[in-house]
């Protein structure tokens, strides 16, 4: 759907120069910063003597092996930590980015495939509706600590889908296929706590305080 300056809401994670009021920014040519932190993300556990990195899923295979006590702790591995909290929240984050990574690859590609004239999530920027409702879901439900809420006016394509398709799981690949598909078909009605992304422009109007919503 094409839109020409309308107003939304923009949560912003980034700490960047080019955020200010009045400003003038493009989506839809560029990786975006999601997409960007994708290509360059990695998940390890780094030996702090050596600096050598060892992948999460072969130090959580050794540390399960040690908490089922069916083998000596790895000597490889005697700076870790051996806490199984701990353990399971590193094994968890690795996952975690695992899953995003093919969900935006799946999606990705069926877009390619079906949806060509729409909005990439490769390249898009994510927009909120002047909802003061749809503000405080992301604001509870993004993740990371720096998160700062700008009003913006856009114009461009934009899509709008049910969020709760996107929510990360480990499902098989074909499931994932059905996901893009209803999540390129759109939301069949408006919410709240839908996703909203746009290929087009943006001028940043004003930051709003996070304590307003």
């Amino acid at each position: 759907m094409h839109i020409e300056n309308q107003k939304f809401f923009h949560i912003h994670k980034h700490n960047s120069p080019k955020w200010f009021e009045g400003a003038r920014i493009g989506f839809g040519l560029e990786p975006n910063n999601a997409w960007r932190a994708f290509e360059v993300a990695r998940r390890g556990i780094t030996n702090p003597k050596s600096n050598e990195v060892y992948t999460v899923d072969m130090v959580a295979l050794r540390a399960l092996e040690f908490y089922r006590k069916q083998k000596v702790k790895d000597p490889k591995l005697s700076f870790y930590h051996f806490d199984p909290v701990i353990t399971l929240a590193e094994t968890l984050d690795s996952l975690f980015l695992a899953t995003r990574m093919v969900r935006e690859l799946m999606f990705e590609e069926v877009r390619r495939q079906l949806y060509v004239t729409l909005p990439s999530r490769m390249s898009c920027i994510w927009l909120i509706p002047e909802d003061p409702r749809a503000v405080r879901f992301w604001l509870d439900n993004i993740r990371g600590d720096y998160k700062k809420v700008y009003r913006v006016n856009a114009t461009g394509e934009l899509h709008r889908a049910t969020q709760q398709i996107v929510m990360g799981d480990t499902i098989s690949m074909s499931e994932w296929r059905k996901r893009a598909v209803d999540y390129w078909n759109g939301a069949k009605s408006e919410s709240h706590d839908d996703e909203l992304i746009l290929s087009g422009d943006i001028e940043v109007l004003e930051e709003v305080p996070a304590t307003e919503f």
